[in-house]
This record gives C-alpha cells, structure tokens and sequence, in this order.
C-alpha cells in the first residue's frame, strides 16, 4: 500500500510550481485503495460546495489531534493520499478537502497565472469549521503546503486553528512574484495580498515549519528572518527541494520522521 502512495505522491507533488494548476480528475480515489475514510460535502458562506474526505485514526492510536489538510497549488486531493493515510494510521485524524475549481468541489473560473485566489481561504475557514464542530474534542490545526501555507495564514482572520504546520512557507506573495519575474514568468497577485506579510506577523498560533535547504523559492533564510520577530515558529530544515519533506525525511516508512517532528511539536507522546 505504501509504495503504491508513494508512487502517486513523487509523481504529483514533484511537479507542482507556483501559480494555479488544477485537475478535476481523480488519480486515485480511497475506494479503489480500500482506505477507510468517510466523505463529506461542505457548503460555504457563499454557497460553493465542497468535497471533502476525512482518515480516521484507529481507537488505540487516536491522539485527539485533528489535521486539516491544505494542499498547494496543483491537482486535488487524490495527489496527497500518501500523507493523508500515513498520518492517520499515525493517529491523526486528517480532513481534507478539494479547493473551488479543484478536483470535484464546485467549479470556479481559474486563471493559471495566478498565485492563489482569496476565495480559498473561505474554503479553509469552511472545512476548519466543519472539523471542529465534528471532532470538538480534539486540538484542530492546519497541515500546509507552499500556496496552501498563504491559504493557511490567511484563513486565521475568520477562524481561530490550534496551530499551523507548514512546509515551503511563504512569506511574502510579492517576493514570489519577483522570484519569477527574473525567469520571465508572470504570476498574478489577487487584491489585498500586500497585506499578507502583516497578517502572518500577527499570527499566535504556533507554527512548525518545514523548510529545504535546496529550496530557493520558500527559503530557509526567509524563515529564519521571520523567525527573529516570531519566536513561537519551530523551524525544521531539511536535505532537499521544495516540498519533499515528507519523502526526504523518512526511515522506517515515508513520513517517519517528519512525523516524529509532527508529535514533538505538538507533545504528542
């Protein structure tokens, strides 16, 4: 099961850049995997429908935590089974969920130039929401990666998460843009996205980021910097690019020992 995952995540998560790629198409579902999960339909303030899915813990591993998945920028949620499954099999409960015009969730006009829309954060606030009312026992807190870390900070000014994991963290849209312009590639920025670098700097959750070192969009040297006006961030680098934390830093399995950095972070015994 693992290494069929594995596959499909190396595949899709390797490919992913900045700006807006989404699929429609499932590469996988749970059912065809034999995963147990349950499924959800979420609707929004605005009236989009959302489709979600939720990995349940087994009872004898459950450790009340709650992981409410953002993905980045491409695909949907099939691309990111690998993670969801091995967390939960870890003992958290995983609620994921497709964007606006991404996967099966409703449509939404996409221009593929764009960083990322405003409108997903309503989609995030809607599914933190759902997940705390849901499993009101647990500690709920967001599980982020690169656009879906801005979709993430973002989602704090309409909903209040326990805290935020993040990996390829931006910390500012703008500086993405001009990391692309120098390589003649146009990225859109949506209204009020100068005001990001304020809200991340306002954030109190705790923050666990994951950063690599061979990263030169979502730097560690930019998370550092961050780091010195906001000393609840925990920062982990590691050995490789943008967004291979999870497959880089394994040893037993993929994910173990990103996920031993998961419990640390969170006093999970």
């Amino acid at each position: 099961m693992y290494k069929t995952l594995l596959i499909f995540s190396l595949l899709f998560v390797s490919v992913q850049t900045f700006a807006l790629k989404p699929s429609k198409k499932y590469e996988a579902i749970p059912d065809t995997l034999k995963l147990p999960y349950e499924k959800n339909d979420l609707l929004t303030p605005d009236k989009v429908n959302l489709k979600s899915w939720t990995f349940l813990p087994a009872k004898e591993t459950d450790n009340h935590t709650t992981l409410v998945f953002a993905y980045a920028d491409a695909g949907n949620m099939s691309w990111w089974l690998m993670h969801a499954t091995i967390l939960a099999q870890s003992g958290f409960t995983v609620v994921m969920f497709d964007y606006r015009g991404f996967g099966e969730s409703d449509s939404f006009a996409i221009d593929t130039k764009m960083l990322y829309y405003n409108e997903f954060t309503t989609d995030l606030s809607t599914v933190i929401k759902f997940a705390k009312t849901k499993y009101p026992a647990n500690k709920t807190g967001i599980i982020s990666f690169s656009m879906g870390t801005i979709i993430a900070t973002l989602a704090t000014k309409y909903c209040q998460p326990d805290f935020i994991i993040g990996e390829g963290y931006v910390t500012s849209p703008a500086k993405i843009k001009s990391y692309y312009a120098k390589k003649e590639k146009d990225i859109i920025l949506p209204k009020g996205y100068d005001t990001y670098e304020k809200t991340l700097k306002d954030l109190k959750q705790p923050i666990l980021i994951f950063s690599g070192k061979k990263d030169e969009v979502t730097t560690v040297a930019a998370v550092k910097k961050l780091k010195t006006t906001k000393p609840q961030i925990t920062l982990i680098d590691f050995d490789g690019d943008h967004m291979q934390g999870f497959t880089v830093m394994a040893k037993d399995y993929p994910g173990s020992v990103y996920i031993e950095k998961i419990e640390h972070f969170l006093k999970i015994e």
